[in-house]
C-alpha cells in the first residue's frame, strides 16, 4: 500500500536511499531533503503489512511535469518495484494529475530499465557521463519518460 511518508519514516528513508546497494544508483538525499520532502508531501512509502518497504521521492517541474529522482525498495527482484511503481505512477496520473512523469537511471541498472520498460516508459535519450559516483566514477544515465495516455493505454 502506498502512503504519504510522516516523520517516524525518516530513519527508514535515509537507511535505504544511502544503503551502499543504492548509492551507486541515485544521489544521496541533501541534510533535510527527506523532511522538506515529508512536510510538501513529496515522498511516499510503500507499506507492507504496516511495515515500510520502499519509498519514492517526487519533484514536479512544472505544472503537471513530474520526475522521480529517488526510487528504492528494500528488496529487489521479488515484484515489489513494479507493485509499488505501479501504485506511484497510479498516483501522479490519477491525484496529483501529472500529464508527464520523468526519471533517469544509470545505463549499468539493468534492473531498473527492465521495470521502467515494462511500465511503459520511453527512453528519451542518453545523458553522457552525467552522474558522479561516490567512487569518483563518472556514469552515463538512460532519460525516460511516461506520458498520461501512455499510462492509460498500458493500463
Amino acid at each position: 500500500m502506498l502512503r504519504p511518508a510522516t516523520p517516524k519514516d525518516a530513519a527508514f528513508v535515509r537507511g535505504l536511499w544511502t544503503a551502499p546497494d543504492n548509492a551507486q544508483f541515485i544521489v544521496a538525499p541533501e541534510a533535510d531533503e527527506i523532511e522538506t520532502r515529508t512536510k510538501a508531501g513529496d515522498l511516499l512509502i510503500w507499506d507492507n503489512a504496516g511495515e515500510p518497504a520502499g519509498f519514492a521521492a517526487l519533484t514536479e517541474w512544472l505544472p503537471q511535469v513530474w520526475s522521480i529522482p529517488a526510487v528504492a525498495v528494500q528488496t529487489r527482484r521479488t515484484g515489489t518495484g513494479q507493485a509499488m511503481m505501479t501504485a506511484i505512477l497510479d498516483e501522479m496520473f490519477h491525484v496529483r494529475t501529472a500529464h508527464r512523469v520523468g526519471l533517469d537511471v544509470t545505463v549499468d541498472n539493468a534492473g531498473a530499465l527492465s521495470l521502467f520498460s515494462r511500465l511503459g516508459f520511453v527512453r528519451e535519450g542518453v545523458w553522457r557521463e552525467c552522474w558522479c559516483r561516490p567512487d569518483g566514477g563518472w556514469v552515463d544515465c538512460v532519460f525516460l519518460a511516461l506520458l498520461k495516455h501512455e499510462w492509460r493505454a498500458a493500463r
